[in-house]
């Protein structure tokens, strides 16, 4: 079939759709398309027009509009003029207490105060810097596991109420 404006064939699919005009000579616009996002994922299409999408795609703030550009604050990089520094690694000059003097002292204060006091104890050498804190935890273990182990009298007593 011929186009009834200018003689040209119509392609068969416009045909099948009822029209008589070829694409060249038709007035009808262009559809186009506006994405709806109802919550953060799960958008839809909604179609319009061309004007109504370009309209749309302006106000939406997630609108897919190429040839506009959004309108953030401009990002500007500025160099310092600082020369760089140069960082040289420090020997450690901090003299602690001996781990055997520390491990002595915290024993004798946990047999003395129990449990509670002696971790505070060993926090307050720690941030006062008289033991690091390898060492700190190393003797916190060992005051825990004297705290979790039972005593020989416990023991007994333990073994007596199994027999009674």
């Amino acid at each position: 079939m011929k186009c009834s404006r200018c003689s040209i064939d119509v392609p068969q699919g416009r045909i099948d759709m009822g029209y008589t005009i070829c694409v060249e000579c038709s007035t009808e616009e262009k559809v186009s398309c506006h994405t709806i996002y109802p919550h953060k994922t799960g958008g839809y299409i909604q179609v319009v027009s061309k004007e109504a999408s370009d309209n749309l795609n302006r106000l939406d703030r997630r609108g897919t509009s190429v040839k506009s550009s959004k309108h953030y604050k401009p990002f500007i990089i500025e160099e310092k003029s600082e020369p760089k520094r140069i960082i040289r690694s420090k020997k450690c000059n901090k003299v602690y207490t001996d781990y055997d003097v520390a491990l002595e002292g915290t024993l004798n204060f946990f047999h003395e105060w129990g449990y509670e006091p002696t971790l505070k104890y060993l926090r307050g050498l720690n941030s006062s810097g008289q033991i690091p804190l390898m060492t700190r935890v190393k003797i916190q273990d060992i005051v825990t596991d004297m705290y979790l182990e039972p005593s020989p009298r416990a023991l007994v007593r333990k073994f007596n109420k199994e027999i009674a």
